[in-house]
């Protein structure tokens, strides 16, 4: 009987274990999950924190026990892989105090992502990055008052916008000049920027020093700031350690796979926030480290397994979030991001409503587009907005993904109806701008 062996329970790793049971019935696969969740979603942490709900098993899509009984897959919670043997086709995985060594015929590598840390330790530093120390940071934070939050992009807003709702006084220190700047260009950053210093308190352009007294005293370059925890979202990095030694890791840090999810190991896929995929727009290498992409990349690499032929396309780079009545959504890439790989661009930018002049309830839209200069393909999107955000920004995933020119989605068929819509769409407006040059309703 073949064997195939996941280390990781996350999204890609339980939607790879799913497929390949589905194309390959009598195959023994085991799942080792070294948290007590699988399936679940890291995403939902500032939501839990913020107290919009309380039970931590709505952080799993399925438990355990539904792959086990409904799956037939072997999954093992609480199970840390200690040691990776590509040639012998091993694992050597840490179980009930005990090392146990398995043997496979197939490996999936979905080991994930991994916060970046500071140079600094104390029992009031918090990382939030998975859903199993949720509770625990949660009933933390509850207990303090005044409260740093380090980096000023999606995890930072997130949780500052969930701290603020408990009441706490809250601090946030970001290198850059703006905030989610690794997201948006300036332009649409600032208006998050002056909408979050609005609320809170907020410390741009410092770089942090030192963060001592067990989390309650921050130094940077231009202050100190004395607080009762530090929350920190400086950003994560792909999680290969356990085979960093032994296949090829990709020029973004993450390991190497084709468009098959295979690695550079014969029998061996990786999927997820360990692995890098391929831009579609500047043809280079990328890290998408997002439920959405791993999701697919499992997809792909479970049918693979499974003895189908799926291909991976490529990543664009969409991501979403908001900060209380904004949402904030970004496709494609950037213009400083076009800058870095030589690529020329045009803009467009327009102010807009979501619906009739005459119909209540109105509110504020902005939609960046860009485009490569030679051509008018549409390369990039950003888009900010009180409601309707997540329609346009996947309409424009799709406008991206299959190359449409500026002339091309301004002849679009979009749909209308007062109470949901202009008749010309924000969208279709700044479509009409790349494409003439001229702009107004």
């Amino acid at each position: 009987m073949e064997r195939l062996i996941i280390i990781g329970g996350g999204a890609a790793g339980m939607t790879a274990s799913s497929w390949a049971r589905r194309l390959k019935p009598n195959i023994d696969i085991t799942v080792f999950e070294s948290t007590k969740m699988v399936s679940h979603a890291p995403c939902g942490i500032p939501y839990f924190t913020e107290g919009l709900f309380d039970d931590e098993n709505l952080f799993m899509t399925y438990t355990p026990e539904y792959f086990v009984e409904k799956r037939k897959i072997n999954v093992k919670i609480n199970s840390k892989v200690e040691e990776v043997d590509l040639r012998s086709r091993t694992i050597t995985v840490r179980e009930n105090q005990e090392n146990k060594k398995y043997e496979f015929d197939y490996l999936l590598l979905s080991t994930g992502a991994k916060p970046k840390k500071l140079n600094a330790e104390g029992d009031r530093i918090f990382y939030v990055h998975h859903p199993a120390d949720a509770s625990y940071i949660r009933q933390k934070l509850w207990s303090f008052d005044r409260i740093a939050i380090i980096g000023g992009g999606i995890l930072g807003i997130e949780m500052a916008e969930a701290l603020r709702a408990r009441g706490k006084k809250l601090v946030l220190i970001h290198r850059g000049k703006y905030l989610l700047n690794k997201m948006l260009d300036e332009d649409m950053g600032k208006i998050i920027t002056d909408k979050v210093g609005s609320e809170i308190e907020l410390k741009l352009n410092e770089s942090l020093i030192s963060v001592t007294e067990r989390g309650r005293l921050v130094v940077t370059d231009k202050g100190k700031y004395e607080v009762d925890a530090t929350v920190v979202g400086i950003g994560v990095e792909p999680n290969v350690d356990l085979v960093k030694d032994q296949l090829k890791i990709g020029e973004t840090g993450a390991i190497w796979a084709d468009n098959h999810m295979r690695t550079s190991f014969e029998n061996v896929y990786a999927a997820g926030d360990s692995t890098e995929s391929i831009n579609i727009i500047t043809k280079k290498p990328d890290w998408v480290p997002f439920a959405p992409v791993a999701n697919k990349m499992g997809f792909v690499a479970g049918n693979n397994i499974g003895g189908k032929d799926v291909t991976f396309p490529g990543v664009i780079g969409t991501m979403i979030t908001k900060f209380e009545e904004y949402v904030i959504a970004k496709t494609g890439i950037t213009e400083n991001e076009a800058k870095r790989h030589n690529i020329k661009t045009v803009s467009a930018t327009v102010h807009h409503k979501t619906r009739a002049r005459y119909y209540p309830g109105s509110k504020d839209i902005i939609v960046k587009l860009i485009a490569e200069a030679n051509t008018m393909r549409i390369i990039g999107a950003q888009i900010i907005g009180e409601e309707e955000v997540l329609g346009r920004l996947n309409m424009m995933a799709a406008v991206i993904q299959k190359g449409f020119t500026a002339e091309e989605l301004f002849f679009v068929e979009t749909g209308y109806v007062p109470p949901v819509n202009r008749v010309w769409d924000a969208i279709t407006l700044a479509a009409r701008k790349l494409y003439t040059g001229i702009s107004g309703e």
